[in-house]
């Protein structure tokens, strides 16, 4: 406890033995500071009333806060204060040391408040900044085509637009081409009205989406409206069941959680019931062991095995997403083709942690499809079961009825699975209307086994039968396993049953540590031979080049040719540009790549790379050259105007933005030199960190009175600045100082022998750290 406090505490002792209740003190009893000691777990000094029998008062506010939130028993009022007799409470045993003047508690576990801690994500101490600016976006990538010799063959310009304001978001896109010999082509894309409510994990979409119904269903583009819910929309909002662990501590202990034994968390909890829920885990099967350790070094272990998958919702959780619109045909040909009013949708719901139902539909004006689909944890960790079923009507034929079973294990080395999917022929949602192959059944199943040494193995068998259409069976196997250092060596085996052909290949990555991957393949497929050598320089975050080199050989029993492929990119600050070469078969093909993006917020204009999620424009002040980061990533330096823009910020993730205090003048100061933010999908976010500049300015106040001047010494006066009044004392010959005030005229007064001064006080305009303001003359 600190020592402001012991001293708040002596101050209060001697109130309360002065104003203490005479019948009180009457009965023998006295106030005493007193160390106190709970569960071995040190907590400061506290006010105690010790009565004549041997009891101690504690009030209740203290106890609170040493964590016996659940204490109950005799209560007396001490000068409007509640005290709580410590013998009074059931499971609470104490020993007073009257040298050391120290009260040792021990108190049963369940008298402590519940302590939930949840294990996936750190708890958030930093303030976080959820912004809702106005802002916009427009991208736009031109490519040039161009054939043998270097021949014109084709322009094309895609582009973005992007608006947001508060929650809604405004978004389409559009493809202009121009082919040799053929007129302009202008195809609009997707466009589309979003609002997001992100306290609900809500979304509404007006306008183009892709909508789903789920297993056995559709998946169309659909111009209408949408209503669902999205757990996007918080990536640390946990949907599935995690692994929790519950427990009493007696005593402060510190808390170690291993999975399949490896340390993930530490944390140091004190006494009473303790829950640590959301325990991160791989998918699959695995252990968890969670090691208790008191302060005397004695350790107890529990193990709990699970098995983990993120299919299931938790208990009483659902997901949704339904659509109601018109189907989008011709998507990038025709810029404005629907048809067919057409729903669909699907809800799911977490009616336990190991179940989950839902149920599923789509309608047109000639069709109705219904389904329920369930997702099941099997017992002892056995794996997980999906399974749907789905029947449908149609106009002018029978009802049609379809099914599927999906198994999935996944062990510390062992993953089986399994997928069994039948139809009968009468069965139709909205995809398969304009189709004419049906599948009547589909059988997959798969098996693989991993080791640290041995490497990976799997093995998998696929048979689709068809009403009308091409049948197919085929096996696969192959074998993958990390070599010294960053590489990887892997060999893929593929039979055709229905063909009786047979594919091979052989492949070979080795990842430098400066983004540069170079690999090698062999690729046998029915007599035909592929060799490939390659290089690939990913692009960097920031400013930098990148971009990929290969030579493929084909060879076969009558002829041999060599493809070239070389790519070159670059990352400037303002856009991207590139340029691509093409040799197959004796035929090339060049192309030529500028894009980048045109970004507002408030009165600021951007131009950099393709704004892909969200962006933010970073202020510091007036000042230029501070180094702005991204997450301890250099984003860029600030411009004349102290600005920087960060095109690339994650939407709906904390990001920590902070900038370099060093590169801040010795005169300015800074409230804060790192923000975190969470911004919205597809926004744009402006963050400002206030510099202020140091100045101080200094004076004389005088009076002239009877052809003499004399100095004001020891009075106060006033300045107005912007309606509000500063008041500033003078010193010895009436000198007096104040900070940081923009320059101008301002007015001041002073009330001195009775009458009242009015006068100006110049603020000139300066680099000066302070600045002499000279005689100010009262008259």
């Amino acid at each position: 406890m600190a020592s402001w406090m012991s001293t708040k505490q002596c101050a209060y002792l001697s109130l309360i033995l002065i104003l203490v209740p005479s019948i009180l003190l009457g009965q023998g009893g006295e106030m005493a500071i007193l160390k106190v000691t709970l569960n071995q777990e040190e907590k400061g000094e506290f006010l105690v009333f010790i009565t004549e029998d041997g009891d101690y008062l504690i009030k209740t506010e203290d106890l609170t806060k040493m964590g016996l939130s659940e204490a109950r028993g005799k209560i007396s009022t001490i000068e409007r204060e509640e005290f709580l007799s410590l013998r009074s409470i059931e499971g609470v045993k104490f020993e007073f040391d009257e040298k050391k003047l120290a009260l040792s508690i021990h108190a049963e576990p369940h008298l402590f408040g519940k302590r939930v801690l949840s294990m996936r994500y750190p708890k958030k101490t930093e303030k976080i900044y959820y912004p809702k600016d106005t802002a916009g976006f427009l991208n736009y990538n031109l490519t040039y085509y161009a054939g043998d010799q270097f021949k014109y063959e084709q322009t094309q310009l895609a582009n973005q637009l992007g608006f947001r304001k508060g929650d809604f978001l405004f978004l389409t896109d559009s493809s202009y081409s121009q082919r040799k010999g053929e007129g302009a082509k202008f195809v609009r894309l997707m466009s589309h009205l979003t609002y997001d409510r992100r306290e609900d994990l809500l979304r509404g979409v007006l306008g183009d989406s892709f909508a789903t119904s789920g297993d056995l269903g559709s998946t169309l583009n659909i111009g209408g409206i949408s209503f669902s819910k999205n757990y996007l929309i918080d990536p640390y909002f946990i949907r599935y069941p995690e692994i929790s662990f519950s427990g009493l501590l007696s005593l402060p202990s510190e808390v170690e959680i291993y999975r399949d034994g490896v340390l993930i968390r530490k944390e140091r909890i004190s006494p009473g019931e303790m829950i640590l829920k959301d325990i991160p885990t791989y998918v699959g099967r695995g252990l968890i062991e969670v090691v208790l350790r008191d302060p005397f070094g004695r350790e107890q272990r529990i193990l709990q095995p699970y098995y983990f998958t993120d299919r299931l919702l938790k208990k009483g959780l659902q997901e949704f997403s339904y659509h109601l619109g018109f189907q989008r045909k011709n998507f990038g040909l025709k810029s404005n083709d629907y048809e067919d009013l057409t729903f669909l949708g699907y809800h799911r719901y977490g009616l336990t942690d190991s179940l989950t139902l839902g149920g599923r539909g789509e309608a047109t004006e000639n069709l109705l499809n219904l389904g329920l689909s369930s997702t099941l944890l099997l017992p002892m960790r056995m794996g997980v079961l999906d399974a749907s079923i789905a029947w449908s009507t149609t106009d002018g034929r029978r009802d049609g009825l379809a099914g599927m079973v999906n198994y999935l294990y996944q062990g510390r080395n062992l993953s089986l699975s399994l997928l069994l999917r039948g139809f009968t022929k009468e069965y139709f949602n909205v995809s398969l209307l304009n189709t004419t192959e049906r599948t009547k059944y589909e059988i997959t199943t798969g098996a693989g086994y991993h080791t640290s040494w041995l490497g990976s193995f799997a093995v998998g068998f696929s048979q689709v039968n068809k009403y009308q259409g091409v049948d197919t069976k085929s096996v696969l196997a192959s074998y993958s396993r990390r070599l010294i250092g960053p590489s990887t060596f892997s060999a893929t085996f593929k039979r055709d049953l229905e063909s009786h052909q047979s594919e091979f290949l052989l492949s070979f990555h080795y990842h430098f540590k400066n983004l540069v991957t170079v690999s090698g393949s062999h690729q046998r497929t029915n007599g035909t031979y592929n060799e490939r050598v390659q290089v690939i320089k990913n692009l960097p975050l920031g400013e930098g080049f990148g971009g990929r080199a290969s030579i493929d050989r084909y060879h076969g029993k009558i002829d041999e040719y060599y493809d070239y492929n070389l790519l070159l990119q670059y990352n400037a600050r303002y856009g991207q540009y590139g340029g691509e070469f093409l040799s197959s078969n004796h035929q090339e093909r060049y192309s030529l790549m500028t894009a980048g993006g045109i970004s507002f917020i408030k009165d600021t204009l951007s131009f950099s790379r393709s704004i892909q999620d969200s962006f933010a424009v970073v202020k510091v002040g007036e000042l230029k050259g501070v180094r702005v980061y991204l997450s301890g990533q250099e984003i860029g330096k600030t411009d004349s105007r102290g600005k920087v823009l960060i095109p690339n910020l994650g939407s709906y993730y904390d990001s920590q933005i902070s900038i370099n205090d060093k590169d801040i003048p010795m005169d300015y100061t800074l409230s804060e030199v790192i923000k975190y933010v969470n911004p919205p999908f597809r926004s744009g976010s402006f963050i400002e960190f206030k510099a202020v500049k140091f100045q101080a300015f200094t004076g004389m106040l005088k009076l002239r009175k009877e052809g003499e001047v004399k100095p004001l010494e020891y009075v106060e006066f006033k300045i107005i600045l912007d309606g509000k009044e500063l008041a500033l004392p003078t010193g010895k010959g009436g000198e007096f100082y104040f900070e940081n005030v923009n320059p101008g005229k301002y007015r001041g007064e002073l009330i001195y022998m009775d009458k009242k001064y009015v006068f100006d006080i110049i603020i000139p305009k300066s680099e000066e750290m302070i600045v002499e303001l000279g005689e100010i003359i009262c008259e």
